[in-house]
């Protein structure tokens, strides 16, 4: 895949950020980057069946609102309850999205987080984690799980925290992975019975965009990310393919905040007051990246449909989602009542998904 100038510019600019950081890293971090981790080779697991369907199609379901937990209730119901997932009894991994230490939308709300790990907790779990691995560059995360609030909202809503980089990890060799023929990622996320993955929706300088696909980076080994290697052109399709480890059964995006410039440790922030709900990371990502394209602040996600997006278009090759708009059905509610601005974004995005 050819790159750009000014694609070319910015990776050399962000190797001048990276390589120094890495310089002055821990002993530890240095040496996970250059040698493999202890772990053993595990199979493949297959990809769930998605319970959140009607009538052959996925579900997305779009809500509005001010109160986290009203809107992941309403969401759950537009999809048809957080009951089809069957938790009762199983260990539940919930995978938010923190890159560092900074606010939303650079991570995901602990209003949102403990508001799942409640929801899940009612759906009597067995067991309920909360788990995360920062961008290399900016470990620990034990120390920005705490920064940010994620740590005491997760633990008060009763749910256990890791940093993942200080947890075991597995080896695995997806048959379809062209960029990356064997990786390693977190075994306690492999291990889980359940993983739902919890992103915030934001514009990223290399990927474009970071939203499903690109918040399970988090869970593979530090030298297996894109990032390491800044100046290839395939982070889009590495990140597609990162996703054949571990498949959530449910995605639940934070859009409370959207992140429509820059990216992905800072940028323009946008108030949007949304919460985005899926069994199908594919499909929830299309609606991510026309929530981004309708603010028209970030050209890295124009001059190509939404389904032509690179992350995308890679992740519909390995089946890991739905192939395209005619497969899914955008649901929606606002908590408001009747909303204009609603009513008027729904419709855009709507616009959006059909065209290809």
């Amino acid at each position: 895949m050819a790159v750009s100038r000014r694609d070319l510019l910015s990776r050399l600019g962000f190797g001048l950020t990276f390589l120094p950081a890495i310089a002055m890293a821990p002993r530890s971090l240095v040496g996970s980057l250059l040698f493999e981790p202890d772990g053993e080779l595990v199979p493949i697991k297959p990809i769930p069946p998605n319970p959140f369907t009607r009538d052959g199609k996925v579900l997305v379901a779009m809500v509005h609102g001010q109160d986290p937990a009203a809107m992941l209730r309403a969401g759950l119901d537009l999809i048809g309850g957080i009951e089809r997932l069957e938790l009762r009894g199983k260990r539940v991994v919930i995978k938010p999205n923190i890159v560092n230490d900074r606010p939303p939308p650079t991570t995901t709300s602990p209003s949102v987080i403990a508001a799942v790990v409640r929801a899940v907790r009612e759906a009597e779990a067995a067991d309920v984690t909360v788990a995360d691995s920062s961008g290399i560059i900016r470990f620990p995360t034990s120390e920005n799980l705490v920064i940010t609030g994620v740590r005491s909202a997760a633990e008060a809503a009763g749910a256990r925290v890791l940093a993942l980089e200080d947890e075991p990890w597995v080896r695995v060799e997806p048959p379809g992975a062209k960029s990356l023929p064997r990786f390693y990622v977190s075994k306690p996320v492999y291990d889980a019975d359940v993983v739902i993955n919890l992103p915030v929706v934001k514009t990223h300088q290399f990927a474009h965009y970071s939203c499903s696909l690109k918040n399970l980076v988090g869970i593979t080994h530090p030298r297996y990310r894109p990032s390491v290697t800044f100046l290839a052109g395939n982070w889009h399709e590495r990140i597609a393919e990162l996703n054949l480890a571990v498949h959530p059964q449910l995605t639940i995006a934070d859009a409370t905040t959207v992140m429509i410039a820059g990216g992905p440790t800072s940028g323009t922030p946008a108030k949007a007051d949304l919460l985005l709900l899926s069994g199908d990371r594919v499909a929830l990502d299309a609606v991510g990246v026309a929530l981004i394209r309708s603010f028209g602040a970030w050209p890295k996600v124009a001059g190509m449909s939404v389904w032509e997006q690179r992350q995308i278009k890679r992740a519909i090759e390995l089946g890991l989602g739905i192939g395209g708009p005619e497969q899914l059905e955008l649901v929606s509610q606002s908590l408001a009542g009747s909303d204009a601005g609603f009513e008027k974004l729904l419709s855009t995005i709507r616009r959006d998904l059909t065209r290809n």
